[in-house]
């Protein structure tokens, strides 16, 4: 019997010791695979990096999708970064449905690769699409987080979130503005300048949109009024035709946006996608004698893998503003100006406006109209993507204090941007918020039966979901130097402040959550929450009524941790129940789409349903 049992003894480690050989062999087979599918698909970005650069779009999105075949395994941290990559190449193409599916599989397997502006792209690219009830819970799931409450644009986009099916305007609005249906297609009409009292818009037939609105690709300019040829414009060389220029009054000297070429004429592409081309500020003088333009040159170096655009003569032409994402601002873009040396005969050094104007989202398309600057920006408080801002500039001087948000139908909850004033009482914007076109150009003019009385707006009664009001315009002065941060008014409202995620089918608290409770707990401010709401969700596996008790014991189990942490504010629990998330995407992604990665595996999918939300009532 001994003797039986050294050897079944025996057998059982030998067993073990060839299990762990063959188990270690296929691991290294796996990595060995993997290795090789990562190898592959660097090959294939790369061949579709070229044809992007090449504006071959349509081939460059298909050779991207290649990657992604069941044959090919890739990494899981190279997977995530080609997915976001490639939705957003897939949202500078205004192609939002497509976009989506990879913003979801990249949240599926490394949800901190998003920064804050693809959070927000991944919103619009949502919302944009006809996916609010998805955008809403994915905007919930990050409302929380300190570095969205910053962000303004993102909160621009809770807001849009909330009165996107319409303004109900009470009283008469200051301007009425209409569609120029006479120039507007299918194109971006992307831009409004004027000269000597005359009107032209640039229009581009590209597919390439930059959701930055920095640039565009295959642009020709034309007058506005009328559908004639303009030798002025004629002279400008089409391929230094890429986004907004501006002319000087006496028609000798031109500053404009072209595209920034590297060496061997191939456009840099970066792993960010939407910022995929730079952009140089180039300027040209008219020699009256020989009747032609001068060779582009810059107008200052500009830093690498920066942009500058957008630029606005002034000054009697001795001055001009530009929008530029260089080092040294406050975030995104900003709007700097540039005056003339007349002891270096060139351009001095530019000047950052100032953080009462600019903000850590972005500020583009600045003009000048008698004593205003008028600008566009998504980082300042609005209704949602850029709204149209100005204020009072003399003598190159801002007066603090003077910031005006236009109001609705100027700014909408979709980007409206680059006015241009006719005189006080006309003039003309560029918006998107025609989702059948790209940009057009819109006129407005003043209401006669305009009051005094400033227009207040209320939100459609069912989707206030994160605020129940629209913040206040002008906030109280900033300090200077110190970015302009909107306050919210103080009353009593509900703010979802933390959701903490559970495993599959799991109530316990797992080591990413409790890591998330004590950050939380460590830097909260109870002194202004009255109580705590914590509400428990689960995913749409399983029969309802373990769904709901599994719910209410995850609520459960986030109380307790938080009573036993020493917080004694009033709490209130309740189960919810399932989250029909799939039901939700089915629209999206088509589960007979054999080619999807998304739907592989659903339970990674569904991990937001399995959450507790803790919400506060704040005082």
């Amino acid at each position: 019997m001994y003797k039986h049992d050294i050897k079944v003894s025996v057998r059982s480690v030998l067993a073990a010791l060839f299990l762990v050989f063959f188990t270690s062999i296929a691991h290294a087979q796996d990595e060995k695979m993997i290795a090789e599918g990562d190898r592959r698909a660097r090959g294939i970005e790369a061949k579709a990096d070229r044809r992007f650069a090449q504006q071959d779009f349509d081939k460059a999105m298909q050779i991207y999708e290649t990657a992604f075949k069941d044959n090919i395994q890739l990494s899981p941290s190279y997977s995530a970064t080609l997915h976001l990559k490639t939705a957003r190449l897939y949202l500078t193409l205004l192609e939002y449905a497509l976009a989506i599916p990879h913003y979801d599989a990249a949240m599926a397997l490394n949800d901190d690769l998003f920064k804050a502006s693809d959070i927000c792209n991944y919103l619009d690219a949502l919302r944009y699409s006809g996916s609010k009830m998805k955008a809403i819970g994915i905007a919930r799931k990050y409302a929380y987080r300190d570095a969205y409450h910053s962000d303004r644009r993102y909160q621009n986009i809770l807001h849009a979130l909330n009165y996107e099916d319409g303004f109900l305007p009470i009283g008469t609005p200051e301007f009425n503005v209409r569609a120029l249906e006479e120039v507007n297609t299918v194109n971006s009409e992307f831009w409004i300048g004027e000269v000597q009292d005359e009107y032209f818009y640039a229009a581009s037939n590209s597919r390439f949109h930059d959701p930055y609105k920095k640039f565009y690709h295959r642009t020709q300019y034309f007058p506005l009024i009328s559908q004639g040829k303009s030798q002025l414009l004629d002279r400008i060389p089409r391929a230094m035709q890429n986004g907004a220029l501006s002319l000087s009054n006496d028609l000798s000297n031109m500053i404009i946006t072209g595209v920034y070429y590297e060496r061997g004429g191939s456009i840099g592409i970066t792993d960010e996608g939407i910022n995929t081309f730079q952009t140089k500020l180039y300027s040209s003088r008219y020699n009256s004698r020989r009747k032609g333009w001068s060779s582009f040159t810059e107008v200052f170096p500009g830093k690498e893998n920066y942009s500058y655009s957008h630029p606005f003569l002034f000054n009697n032409d001795r001055s001009f503003l530009f929008a530029s994402d260089r080092t040294g601002g406050f975030g995104g873009y900003d709007i700097y100006v540039v005056h003339w040396d007349d002891e270096k005969n060139d351009w001095g050094l530019p000047v950052n406006l100032g953080a009462y104007i600019n903000t850590a989202g972005d500020e583009i398309t600045p003009s000048i109209f008698q004593n205003s600057l008028i600008f566009a920006s998504n980082g300042h408080t609005g209704f949602g993507g850029y709204d149209l801002y100005s204020t009072e500039y003399v003598d190159g001087e801002i007066t603090v204090g003077s910031l005006v948000h236009f109001s609705y139908p100027i700014n909408t909850v979709s980007n409206d941007f680059n006015m241009v004033r006719i005189d006080e009482n006309s003039g003309y914007i560029i918006s998107d918020r025609n989702l059948s076109n790209k940009d057009d150009v819109y006129y407005f003019d003043r209401n006669r039966s305009f009051g005094t009385a400033s227009m207040s707006f209320g939100g459609v009664s069912g989707n206030q979901l994160f605020f129940a009001n629209l913040f206040k315009f002008p906030a109280k002065d900033q300090t200077s130097g110190v970015p302009r941060v909107e306050e919210l008014p103080q009353h009593t409202f509900t703010e979802p402040v933390l959701s903490v995620f559970f495993d599959f089918d799991s109530f316990d608290l797992n080591g990413k959550a409790l890591q998330q409770l004590d950050d939380w707990i460590s830097r909260a401010d109870l002194t202004r929450v009255e109580s705590f709401l914590i509400e428990g969700y689960a995913d749409e596996f399983g029969e309802e009524k373990y769904n709901l008790e599994l719910s209410e014991k995850r609520a459960n189990r986030v109380e307790n941790y938080l009573n036993s942490s020493g917080i004694k504010t009033h709490m209130k629990t309740i189960g919810r129940g399932m989250i029909p998330l799939l039901d939700d995407l089915e629209g999206d992604v088509s589960l007979n789409n054999p080619e999807s990665t998304v739907w592989d595996k659903p339970v990674w999918l569904t991990k937001d349903a399995r959450r507790v939300d803790i919400i506060a009532t704040i005082k």
